[in-house]
């Protein structure tokens, strides 16, 4: 890896020519909004243009094509996904909407359940690497960060638009995404609907076929609707701004949580989420108030023949910020309060309340800039803990090196605490929760560069690192070692959460940009190449804390010419290989997945028509044990994107 890391940053200033425009876009890698290349981290941004061209329907399969991000599924089509970030696990990273988190209390496998359907995405920034100062302790991995369009629209001018997306597959599929926005001088409103909806592809039933339990199929069906609505208003230095939305699943979760021979599971989710900011923007401050509070219903049934386990949780979160400039030196500081609930039918009924305060601080000394930040966190379960975080960059023609380390915290969830604690005999082989987790606790260090060769190319290579501790996740554990619960069965094995002693993850990320504009038509490509190797003691075998691949090779080649579109992409993926023979269950070392999606535009209509085709290869794999991926899936469809500018008359 260091011969990579030393060829890659040779080529990059060997290839430099001239000067380039660096990239000055504005990004809140911190609260503080500052230039991406100021910001010390490696960052992406993908705009709404970019989605419409992917073979994508949500916004964790957006993520696919994304280096650094590890997406472990366990279906198509947003059905469920496990997100990680430099071989964080999926509980340590932290998913933004609008400046506010909807991590869920209950378990990190909901965190892909983005309720934002893709019509109504302004751009979504993802942050690389530790964030923790800024927005949370737990966001070890880094962040993905959603700006809606309503939010985005209280700093444009007065406009009108209307997007969607309506199509039909294999397997009686039917997707529907649509979105409509208004801004106003003054009041702003934008609403937004999404529903993918097949009864899935049929699969014969290992356990009926091996066990005799079950039936002799099974199908892996879904259900998937998100609905949403915003509303803003604006006046001199006021700006207000409130969403609602809800989010409904209803999903086959066969083998999703377990590799046991009775797993027979199905799953319904419900969420409701609001949120709420005011903005006081005067001549030498702004001040911020966020405010979001979700709730969320799980029923999941193991098996038919056992009582479904119901969970309700609850997450207030609110956040009373300010940033101003203090000479050469811009500060945002402020506080943070998140409280979260759950009643549970085999978790039990439990609180957890956190506080925190935070300085954050960006300062420019010639070129180099230097973005620091210090959070204080409390909670019962942590006490008092500090969060440092720095960050350096600094440019020299059209390179910039930057750099930046931090620590993060994270408490464990609801579901690593108490999973399945009040359940009665519980069977062998399933998730057990322990109450006397320690809080996780991470070092986090990257340098890299940046090359804006000319006006086609951009190259970018990172090295990092992390020393974690006390990492939580699922051991096989024999009952007569856990002694802190009574509902396990004698001369029995569990998978036991508990606390790794510490583990070392280390990677590097390179990434190749390349776009070409031409007269009627445009060319861009996007290669990542993402390695990651993550060690923790010989003796311990866990479930998620190293499944992540090795080597990740994704990226996607877009080509418009005269209206027609073709964009083609996907990802080689290299990874420790695992299986359960008795219920077919088997990640693979290597496999890879190629989607491909051709499109046609008309000058006269903004409306395109287009063949979506997800893996072309009709590759057979599983990213989490037993849970099958779809095989090849033809779809085509319509979608559309209508804008109406007003244009303010000329004043003589």
């Amino acid at each position: 890896m260091r011969q990579l890391f030393i060829i890659c940053t040779t080529l990059i200033t060997l290839s430099v020519a001239a000067q380039q425009n660096l990239d000055s876009v504005l990004v809140s890698a911190s609260r503080l909004e500052v230039k991406k290349y100021e910001s010390g981290k490696n960052i992406t941004l993908i705009s709404q243009a970019q989605i419409s061209q992917l073979p994508i329907s949500t916004v964790d399969e957006l993520l696919q094509y994304v280096g650094g991000i590890n997406v472990n599924s366990r279906g198509g089509f947003g059905v469920q996904a496990d997100i990680g970030m430099r071989g964080s696990t999926f509980s340590q990273v932290l998913i933004l909407i609008d400046n506010q988190r909807i991590n869920d209390p209950l378990t990190a496998h909901f965190n892909s359940n983005i309720p934002i359907p893709l019509s109504e995405i302004h751009h979504i920034e993802i942050i690389r690497g530790s964030a923790a100062a800024s927005f949370g302790a737990d966001a070890v991995g880094g962040i993905i960060h959603v700006k809606t369009k309503a939010y985005q629209n209280m700093w444009e001018d007065e406009h009108s638009g209307m997007s969607g997306n309506v199509a039909f597959g294999q397997q009686n599929l039917t997707m529907t995404d649509l979105g409509v926005q208004q801004q106003n001088k003054r009041f702003g409103f934008s609403a937004a609907m999404k529903s993918t909806y097949s009864p899935g592809e049929q699969h014969v039933n290992p356990n009926f076929t091996n066990f005799g339990r079950g039936d002799s199929l099974y199908n892996n069906h879904f259900d998937l609707k998100t609905y949403t609505a915003a509303m803003t208003y604006r006046k001199g230095h006021m700006k207000a701004y409130v969403r609602a939305g809800t989010d409904y699943r209803d999903f086959a979760a066969k083998y999703f949580y377990t590799a046991s021979s009775f797993d027979e599971s199905v799953e319904r989710v419900k969420a409701y989420w609001t949120q709420a900011a005011v903005i006081y923007a005067g001549h030498q401050s702004k001040t911020e108030l966020n405010i979001s509070y979700r709730n969320n219903s799980d029923s999941f049934t193991f098996n038919p023949l056992f009582t479904s386990n119901v969970h309700t949780t609850e997450r207030l979160n609110a956040t009373l910020s300010q940033s101003r400039q203090l000479n050469s030196i811009a500060l945002s500081y402020g506080f943070q309060i998140d409280d979260q609930t759950i009643v549970s039918t085999d978790r039990g009924n439990h609180n957890l309340s956190t506080y925190a305060a935070f300085l954050l601080a960006h300062k420019k000394i010639n070129k180099l800039s230097i973005n620091g930040g210090l959070r204080l966190e409390n909670s019962e379960k942590i006490g008092t803990q500090i969060v440092p975080q720095i960050n350096l960059a600094l440019p020299y023609k059209n390179l910039v090196f930057r750099s930046s380390i931090g620590r993060s915290i994270r408490q464990a969830d609801f579901t690593e605490r108490f999973t399945s604690y009040l359940i009665p005999s519980l069977t062998p082989g399933r998730n057990v929760g322990n109450p006397d987790l320690k809080a996780e606790s991470a070092y986090s260090f990257d340098i890299g560069v940046d090359a804006y060769i000319n006006d086609h190319w951009q190259i970018t290579n990172t090295v990092f690192a992390r020393q974690s501790t006390n990492l939580i996740d699922y051991i096989l554990t024999p009952s007569s070692e856990i002694s802190n619960l009574t509902n396990l069965k004698d001369s029995a094995s569990y998978l036991y959460a508990n606390n790794i002693s510490e583990a070392f993850t280390f990677g590097n990320e390179l990434g190749l940009k390349y776009t070409y504009e031409m007269k009627n038509g445009m060319v861009r490509a996007d290669l990542n190449y993402t390695f990651i190797q993550t060690n923790t003691p010989d003796s311990v075998i866990s479930k998620y804390v190293a499944n992540h691949p090795i080597h990740n090779i994704n990226g996607n080649l877009n080509i418009t010419y005269y209206g027609f579109g073709i964009n083609i992409g996907g990802a080689l993926i290299t990874r420790n290989a695992e299986a359960v023979e008795a219920i077919n269950a088997n990640i693979k070392n290597q496999y890879t997945v190629l989607n491909a999606k051709i499109s046609y535009r008309s000058k006269l209509f903004p409306a395109s028509i287009y063949l979506d085709v997800r893996n072309i290869l009709d590759t057979q794999y599983q990213e989490i044990l037993g849970a099958r991926m779809p095989s090849r899936w033809i779809m085509a469809g319509i979608n559309w994107n209508f804008r109406y500018q007003k244009v303010k008359p000329i004043v003589y």
